[in-house]
């Protein structure tokens, strides 16, 4: 803690005093000097997401300057032609718990501790003051939610009027996020330069994307000049969003093939040889004891995409499980490949758009990983 690691377990916590639901938490060490303020979670493992050494208060003026810091970064590493982003990533950000993302004229937030919460007056004030124009969501569906005990039923609107679905652009291409009732903040920001990556390795090239979710990878292969794109999703209402994203972008939507099935099951089934395969599947371990049924899941489906590319093929591979590491990754892959019976070249390893930054003191803030590699 005394070298800036956000989050305070109750184990570690010696003794406790004042209201069970106070908002805030000032930890002391136990020669009582002052380590750091925090967002209070009464119902959490992790007891207190810690401020910083110089927060002394969690008011409109520290939700401001950490915003006004947010969005000095955002400007200086996004690619032209981009309206939707990370603005704030919880703890990436000095802001625990808080993570708003930008499609557009609209704000998608969510508040995961329960600390927070209670202080969200201050959080939005300092928001929309920083961001005056735009409509602000608060998306409530969340496990982590639920965890802290706070209200996970339907997103409120804190200002404005924010449409269910809304059109933003990346790098120049045109999407919608899905803000009401949609994954996560309604589309994945994080992906924008593994797209971009996609985008320049799938020239003459036949390609596989599999939990394709809305498209993304494959307009960008698209624009990237495949020759042949698959892309298999088990969520039948996501068929028509991903095949109007290549609409939105000039192209034919019927020269796409959309596939809605078990990604699992339609490998397994599935033929033929690709020269280009993304596997970025949902989270597979969301907790430390999922882990071992999660890198068995990952272990398949990564064994079964491998089979399916042609020699000097390309592999773009995720996961954004929390509780798979990049070492336990890695041992995955090279499981899968032996198993597969392939000789595989790691390339270059992969990461979250720097829009999602992670302190260098919260290792647990790198959630995604991943890797481009080549069957030789």
């Amino acid at each position: 803690m005394r070298q800036g690691h956000p989050w305070l377990y109750s184990g570690a916590i010696a003794a406790e005093e004042g209201p069970s639901e106070a908002p805030l938490a000032r930890v002391e060490a136990a020669d009582g000097s002052f380590l750091a303020l925090g967002f209070h979670s009464p119902r959490s493992q992790i007891r207190a997401r810690l401020l910083g050494a110089d927060a002394e208060r969690a008011d409109r003026e520290f939700f401001a300057a950490r915003l006004r810091q947010a969005v000095r970064l955002r400007r200086a590493v996004l690619p032209p032609e981009t309206t939707g982003y990370r603005l704030l990533n919880a703890e990436g950000d000095g802001v625990p718990g808080w993570t708003v993302d930008r499609f557009g004229d609209v704000l998608v937030s969510q508040i995961t501790v329960a600390g927070l919460e209670a202080l969200r007056a201050e959080a939005y004030a300092a928001l929309r003051a920083a961001l005056p124009d735009l409509a602000v969501l608060q998306a409530n569906r969340l496990a982590a939610r639920r965890l802290e005990g706070l209200p996970a039923a339907d997103d409120e609107v804190v200002a404005g009027a924010p449409p269910a679905e809304v059109g933003f652009r990346e790098s120049g291409l045109a999407f919608t996020a899905a803000v009401a009732g949609g994954q996560k903040t309604g589309f994945y920001c994080d992906q924008r330069d593994n797209r971009r990556l996609v985008e320049r390795a799938a020239g003459g090239r036949r390609v596989l994307d599999l939990f394709a979710h809305a498209g993304a990878f494959g307009v960008y292969a698209r624009r990237g000049g495949a020759t042949r794109i698959v892309q298999v999703e088990s969520a039948p209402a996501l068929a028509a969003r991903g095949l109007d994203h290549h609409r939105r972008n000039g192209f034919d939507p019927g020269a796409v093939e959309w596939v809605t099935a078990d990604v699992f099951t339609d490998l397994r089934q599935r033929g033929g040889e690709f020269d280009l395969v993304i596997c970025d599947p949902p989270p597979l371990a969301r907790r430390r004891a999922d882990r071992e049924r999660a890198a068995r899941a990952y272990k398949d489906v990564n064994r079964l995409a491998l089979r399916r590319l042609a020699p000097g093929g390309f592999l773009f591979t995720f996961s954004c499980s929390g509780a798979v590491d990049a070492t336990l990754f890695r041992q995955i892959l090279f499981a899968a490949a032996l198993e597969a019976g392939v000789d595989l070249q790691l390339l270059r390893p992969l990461a979250a758009a720097p829009d999602h930054p992670v302190a260098v003191t919260h290792p647990e803030g790198e959630y995604l990983k991943g890797w481009w590699a080549a069957v030789r």
